[in-house]
């Protein structure tokens, strides 16, 4: 294998993966700009407190795309295009059949979700408004979001790009239209996310037809029962990595809404938007190495696998420091940039400087969670992605909150990242000193 074969590869994978990633975070960050801007406060905390139920779609499509992919690129690496195919086809039909079933299951349990999440009064009103839209076209994003690991397992990350940039620029310039034209409040910049989504969704079926999906029989799209049990194995650690940070926002909503009431909430709001689209920059690391990971595993080839870790290890760490360092820097325009009322100013600018503490870890532990699920080793993936919220963060934010009230709350989640990539390094640790001793094949970064 040639090294400079091996580095092109890598980035052509990794620098569209990040941008397509930060995109699909932008969609939401979008509708909390021009909410907040036009609305107020109350609408910026019901966006953000309702998020969870949008993004049980979103994980949902992305961990069943994935597992798809995965599963191509490994068959492809065995050339086994029969198999290939039937992965793609596959993928397809499981993506529309949850895009619909949890659309309506959602439907019905809105209000009793939305109170779990401890909505009430005027942002329960614009909380509802918003995610009802959002699930009367729950499909769109389904597909929007699980089709794109499939076109770019197939080597077209320019073209995964191209979809989701032509969504989010739709997304911006009906937010305006809605929003800020016609008024429409919250209702109006869910319906701009799901036309956005929609136009996503038609773009990458578009491409997929006319480049795969025209050549595959119909029995391609019959999922068999082995297929479905492994896009689903593969597919827990993905869903886990896009729905975790819900969950991590449903809790620190409670602890909020404890220790500083709506205002909390408000400045956590400006936060998990920020927060979001670190999370996405660095998982799109871990996705755009993912096919490479996967082919190479279905090849056999570990010394290339472990090669392509180092490699995204270290730029990983890079666009963290990046990260923090342009929050650090540049807090206050972020602040102001949501609409948030010059008396939450000092705690918001605060808030986000303890969060951006984290990043670097978030980046080592989403890189190695993704090499796990991309080579076979799922049951690693499974558990570092559910000991956070299961363990990790309920304990940090139950003991630094009662010792430093509201900036225990914030401090909470970068002690949880710190613990989390440990573990993360531990549980990789004993392939890297095995790929160190074989010494089989000798590459650099």
């Amino acid at each position: 294998m040639e090294r400079k074969y091996l580095n092109s590869q890598f980035w052509k994978y990794i620098l569209p993966s990040m941008f397509t990633m930060l995109l699909s975070g932008f969609y939401s960050i979008v509708d909390g700009l021009f909410v907040g801007n036009s609305v107020g406060n109350d609408a910026l905390a019901a966006i953000n407190l309702v998020y969870p139920i949008q993004v049980i779609l979103n994980a949902s499509a992305i961990g069943i795309g994935i597992g798809g992919a995965v599963a191509l690129s490994y068959f492809s690496g065995r050339d086994e295009t029969k198999s290939a195919d039937r992965s793609l086809g596959s993928t397809i039909t499981l993506l529309i059949v949850a895009g619909i079933v949890l659309s309506i299951v959602l439907f019905f349990a809105t209000p009793t979700l939305l109170e779990i999440l401890g909505a009430s009064g005027t942002i329960y009103e614009y909380a509802y408004d918003y995610i009802f839209v959002i699930l009367c076209g729950g499909l769109l994003p389904v597909l929007g979001n699980g089709l794109s690991p499939l076109i770019r397992n197939y080597g077209k990350t320019i073209v995964a790009t191209i979809c989701m940039s032509s969504g989010l620029v739709t997304n911006i310039v009906l937010d305006y239209i809605f929003v800020f034209l016609m008024e429409m409040g919250l209702s109006g910049a869910a319906l701009a996310t799901i036309i956005a989504q929609g136009v996503v969704a038609l773009s990458c079926l578009a491409f997929l037809y006319a480049s795969k999906l025209k050549e595959i029989s119909l029995h391609c799209y019959v999922p068999s029962a082995s297929l479905i049990k492994r896009i689903v194995t593969v597919g827990i650690s993905p869903f886990g990595q896009t729905m975790i940070p819900c969950i991590m926002i449903v809790l620190t909503n409670w602890t909020c809404i404890m220790y500083g009431g709506n205002d909390a909430l408000t400045i956590y709001s400006v936060i998990s938007y920020v927060l979001s689209s670190a999370q996405l920059l660095l998982q799109g690391i871990g996705d755009g190495v993912q096919p490479l990971l996967s082919y190479y595993h279905g090849k056999g080839n570990k010394d290339v696998i472990h090669y392509l870790y180092r490699k995204a290890f270290f730029v990983s760490l890079g666009v963290s420091v990046i990260l923090f360092m342009g929050v650090y820097l540049f807090n206050e325009p972020l602040t102001g940039l949501f609409g948030v009322s010059h008396s939450l100013y000092d705690g918001t600018k605060l808030a986000l400087i303890i969060t951006a503490l984290s990043f670097p870890f978030i980046g080592i532990s989403r890189l190695t969670s993704a090499v796990f699920y991309a080579s076979g080793r799922s049951k690693n993936s499974t558990f570092l992605v559910y000991i956070e919220p299961c363990l990790l963060l309920p304990v940090f934010l139950i003991v630094f909150s009662s010792l430093f009230q509201l900036t225990g709350v914030w401090c909470a989640y970068p002690a949880t990242q710190v613990v989390l990539s440990v573990i993360a390094l531990v549980l990789q640790s004993p392939n890297l000193v095995a790929d160190h001793e074989k010494k089989i094949v000798e590459v650099s970064i």
